[in-house]
C-alpha cells in the first residue's frame, strides 16, 4: 500500500496467498491441521484493494548486492527458524535470525492460521507480523517494527469479505497524545464477472502537516480477460497508475507492464517485467527494465534433490552508470 503522503507500510501486510475458497472434505494438505467450516462462497470475491497490482509487482526481480547465505530449518510441522548472512557495503549487511509459526486452522489448501512471522538482526532491528483468520469473512494483521531497540511503528489491518466485496480498514502509528496517525479505508467490489471497482480513503493527522491533517482519495478499477487483466488507479491529487498482466494458460512466461504518472511532481515512468519458469531445468528467470535506465535480472536455480537454491542477481543503472552484482545460496 503506497501512500501519496510518503508513508509506506512497515511490512507487506499481504504477503499471504489469495483469499480462501470453499473447501470440500479432502484431507488437509498440512500435517496436524483441521479444516475450518466455510459458510461463504468466496470464489467470486475480488480480493483486497492492495492486491489489484500484486501480480504485476511480484514479477519484479528481488535484486540484491554482495553475497547472501540463508539456511532454513524445520523444527516441527508448525515451526521453522532461519539464519541469514548478507555481505555487502549497504546498511543491511550482517546476520539476521528469523522464526515462523503456522497454526492448525486450515481454510484452503494453501492457508493455515494463525501465522506468526518475525526476524531480528544484531543491531536491534526487528520486524514482527501476526496474521489470523477469525472466520471465513474476517482476517486481521498486526505488524510492528523495532529499530535500534526502539519501537519505530506499528500497523493493524482488518479485512471483511463477502461473496462479491472486500472492505479493509488499516490503522498505522496512531498516537492519541500527539494527535498523529494514519487511517486507511478501502473497498473493492466485483461489479460483473470481469470488472472490479474500488475506492480508498486515506486520512493522516500530524502536527507537522499544514492544517494538521490531510485526506486523500483514490479510485481503482480492474478488468479481467481470459489470459490477462488490466488495472487503473487514479487519485484526484494527480497520481495515475496503469498496469497490465498477461499469462497464457499453462504458459511458463508471465509479462507485466506498469505506468506511473504524477502531475504534481511532473514525473512519469514505465516498467516492463517478466518471469520465465524452466520447469524441467528447475530454473526461474526474472527481469525488469524501466524508462529511468534501470535494468535488473535474477536467476534462481533449484539444485534438486538437494534442498538448495542458487541465485544470481545483477542490476545496471544506465543513468547513474552504477552496476551491482549479487550471489546467493538458500538452504532449506
Amino acid at each position: 500500500m503506497a501512500h501519496p503522503s510518503g508513508d509506506t507500510p512497515l511490512i507487506d501486510p499481504n504477503n499471504s496467498s489469495e483469499f480462501s475458497k470453499t473447501v470440500g472434505d479432502s484431507p488437509p494438505s498440512f500435517p496436524n491441521t483441521r479444516w475450518m467450516n466455510s459458510t461463504t462462497d468466496l470464489s467470486r470475491n475480488p480480493g483486497i484493494f492492495d492486491d489489484v497490482f500484486k501480480k504485476i509487482k511480484d514479477l519484479m526481480p528481488p535484486a540484491f548486492e554482495g553475497a547472501k547465505l540463508s539456511v532454513t530449518k524445520m523444527l516441527s510441522s508448525h515451526f521453522q527458524v532461519s539464519h541469514s548472512m548478507t555481505l555487502n557495503s549497504g546498511s543491511n549487511c550482517g546476520y539476521k535470525f528469523g522464526g515462523n509459526y503456522v497454526g492448525t486452522q486450515l481454510y484452503s489448501q494453501s492457508e493455515v492460521f494463525p501465522v506468526i512471522l518475525g526476524d531480528m538482526d544484531a543491531n536491534g532491528n526487528s520486524n514482527a507480523q501476526i496474521i489470523h483468520q477469525w472466520s471465513d469473512k474476517i482476517r486481521t494483521r498486526l505488524l510492528a517494527q523495532v529499530q535500534s531497540y526502539k519501537m519505530a511503528g506499528y500497523q493493524f489491518a482488518m479485512d471483511y469479505r463477502t461473496q462479491y466485496t472486500s472492505t479493509t480498514i488499516t490503522l498505522a502509528n496512531v498516537d492519541l497524545i500527539t494527535n498523529s496517525g494514519i487511517c486507511v479505508l478501502q473497498h473493492l467490489a466485483r461489479v460483473t464477472k470481469n470488472l472490479d471497482i474500488g475506492a480508498e480513503l486515506l486520512y493522516q493527522a500530524n502536527p507537522m502537516i499544514p492544517g494538521k491533517h490531510i485526506g486523500i482519495t483514490s479510485f481503482v478499477t480492474r478488468y479481467r480477460g481470459l489470459d490477462w487483466f488490466t488495472g487503473l488507479k487514479l487519485s484526484p491529487a494527480g497520481v495515475l497508475n496503469i498496469g497490465y498482466f498477461h499469462q497464457k494458460s499453462n504458459s511458463p512466461l508471465q509479462l507485466g507492464v506498469e505506468f506511473e504518472a504524477s502531475l504534481a511532481a511532473k514525473e512519469t515512468s514505465a516498467t516492463f517485467s517478466y518471469q520465465y519458469d524452466l520447469i524441467k531445468a528447475n530454473t526461474t528467470f526474472r527481469g525488469m527494465i524501466d524508462t529511468n535506465g534501470l535494468v535488473t535480472a535474477v536467476i534462481e536455480k533449484r539444485l534438486l534433490p538437494l534442498p538448495f537454491t542458487f541465485m544470481l542477481s545483477s542490476s545496471l543503472n544506465h543513468a547513474k552508470a552504477a552496476y551491482r552484482f549479487g550471489i546467493g545460496l538458500l538452504i532449506g
